[in-house]
């Protein structure tokens, strides 16, 4: 008991070992892209405003978020660590290798297999497609939907669950991110790997309590996120064309580009780590029209072997059973098969599901020391640690050297352009980026150039007016911030703009007019606000 208690840490330590070689430079990096959304909300997250923190969507109504538990995660940073980004990325590094900890405890108890869980925990830690998910800082929702997730599951399999810590960490997974709800499939699955058995009245009776806790939890999360964005928002994001262009499609055209991200996307770049990209959004991935097509048709098979591997491999193969089951369920929130959600792909939403891969990948592995060759036992033994040291490393070393992309926005946004060059929001990204850098020529061509893709993302026309300002060709800069903000999703930042460009005019009363819609009509900030900029003039 004691070796197994002491063993059990020192895994941990290990976990924490790799997950610092390979992310720890991340230390080093900044606040970039929806990251931005955490420190302009620095104010109101914080632990004197617990109440405001618990009701608050995630960031906007209209993205149709409600995660709490993220949010309040973020208002810990601020209280204990400060609010540079460092210390959002050492967290985000210890809850990573936490979740691969738990993950292995999962699996060890469900299996009494050590080498199979040891095996697909490390095979976790080191999947490259997870880089966006840790090294980004806003990808600490997927961590923490997992990890409450596995909490979740871990207390179920255990031999006599507390009922309460299943529905809390429940209730924790699904306040983190909505792709938790999955727990609900895999729990039933759980029990049935656990009791090998289900269907039997004393099985329906000794999992009661902890099947009302999962739904009391369940229910308390739907009821809280409805009164929080309301009946528009409850189960539909409004987004935009630019950011999913599957919401404006028919279905079987969704269906079928969602199949072949499936296949092209997720199933492709979680075991071959190459080519990966941070943003696929309008224009660069083309909707499928028709299915016949090797992508479509390749995913819509796997999504089939998928459905009936989890009740084939059940009885003989357990752990692939549950493989399948957390890769469907897994990607059926996110993927758009059901309901458009606010993003057509991103590698990020691979992070959950992907616990499906990497149990498939260690149970074939260490399927092939059982072969009952007694004079070749060693031999496999060692083809088997030769195949798991080898991924191992090469994941690792891609992990590594793609979180050098996240280190800043100017990074992010080059590597984006280059692998997305045909994403208005890439080109209008790094557009911002050259602009901030002082390089208006750059910029002017990148905007232009995401113009030409689609004339109608806000922040891209706002950035353009920048640009044009800069040049000293005030009506060309007034035209577009006011077509910025003529669109169904203003860029309102263009209030400002328009202001900031009337003050230089020496126009107070127009200023003002833009400033009070800038600040919802607070007639005191606008005032001080012009006062600031005045004082400031003389000062020059």
């Amino acid at each position: 008991m004691f070796w197994q208690a002491k063993e059990k840490w020192i895994f941990l330590v290990v976990c924490l070992v790799m997950v610092f070689s390979m992310y720890g430079r991340t230390l080093w990096g900044d606040f970039v892209f929806d990251d931005r959304g955490i420190v302009e909300h620095q104010k109101t997250l914080s632990f004197g405003k617990l109440p405001l923190v618990l009701a608050m969507p995630y960031f906007t109504e209209e993205a149709g978020l409600y995660r709490p538990t993220v949010l309040l995660s973020y208002a810990l940073n601020f209280s204990i660590l400060g609010a540079k980004p460092w210390g959002f990325h050492l967290i985000n590094l210890i809850l990573y290798a936490l979740c691969g900890w738990w993950l292995r405890l999962l699996i060890r108890r469900l299996f009494a297999n050590d080498s199979l869980a040891c095996a697909a925990t490390l095979l976790f830690l080191v999947l490259p497609i997870h880089t966006e998910a840790v090294a980004n800082i806003v990808g600490r929702t997927e961590i923490l939907a997992l990890s409450f997730s596995l909490l979740a599951l871990y207390e179920l399999a255990k031999e006599k669950g507390d009922s309460f810590l299943i529905g809390l960490y429940f209730l924790l997974a699904m306040g983190s991110k909505e792709t938790a709800i999955a727990v609900l499939p895999l729990a039933v699955f759980v029990v049935w790997i656990k009791e090998k058995k289900l269907f039997e009245k004393n099985i329906f009776q000794q999992y009661l309590w902890p099947a009302l806790a999962l739904v009391v939890s369940g229910a308390l999360y739907f009821l809280l996120r409805f009164f929080v964005l309301g009946r528009q928002y409850f189960m539909f994001a409004d987004t935009t064309v630019v950011e999913n262009q599957l919401k404006f499609v028919p279905y079987l055209e969704r269906l079928g580009t969602s199949l072949a991200i499936f296949w092209n996307i997720y199933l492709k770049k979680s075991f071959w780590p190459f080519d990966f990209c941070s943003d696929y959004s309008f224009a660069q991935i083309e909707t499928v029209k028709n299915f016949f097509n090797y992508q479509t048709l390749g995913g819509l098979v796997v999504v089939l072997f998928l459905i009936a591997g989890s009740w084939f491999f059940l009885k003989r193969w357990p752990a692939l059973a549950l493989g399948c089951v957390f890769i469907f369920f897994g990607f059926l929130p996110v993927a758009n098969w059901l309901l458009p959600i606010g993003t057509i792909a991103g590698e990020r939403l691979a992070f959950f599901p992907s616990v499906g891969f990497c149990l498939i990948a260690a149970q074939l592995l260490v399927s092939s020391l059982a072969i009952k060759i007694k004079k070749r036992q060693l031999f496999f033994k060692a083809i088997f640690l030769t195949i798991l040291l080898a991924l191992i490393g090469f994941y690792g070393w891609r992990s590594f050297t793609r979180s050098g992309d996240w280190l800043t926005e100017k990074k992010l946004f080059t590597s984006a352009a280059q692998c997305a060059p045909r994403s208005v929001l890439s080109r209008s990204n790094l557009g911002a980026s050259y602009y901030l850098a002082g390089d208006l020529a750059g910029a002017k061509k990148e905007l232009l150039t995401a113009q030409e893709i689609y004339d109608g993302y806000p922040k891209g026309i706002n950035n353009l007016g920048l640009v044009y300002w800069k040049e000293g060709d005030i009506a060309k800069a007034r035209e577009y911030f006011l077509k910025a903000l003529d669109s169904r999703f203003p860029f309102y930042g263009a209030y400002e703009n328009l202001a900031l460009v009337s003050l230089e005019e020496g126009k107070i009363d127009e200023a003002r007019s833009w400033l009070l819609k800038f600040h919802s009509g607070n007639q005191e900030t606008t005032e001080a606000y012009i006062q600031a900029f005045l004082g400031q003039n003389r000062a020059k």
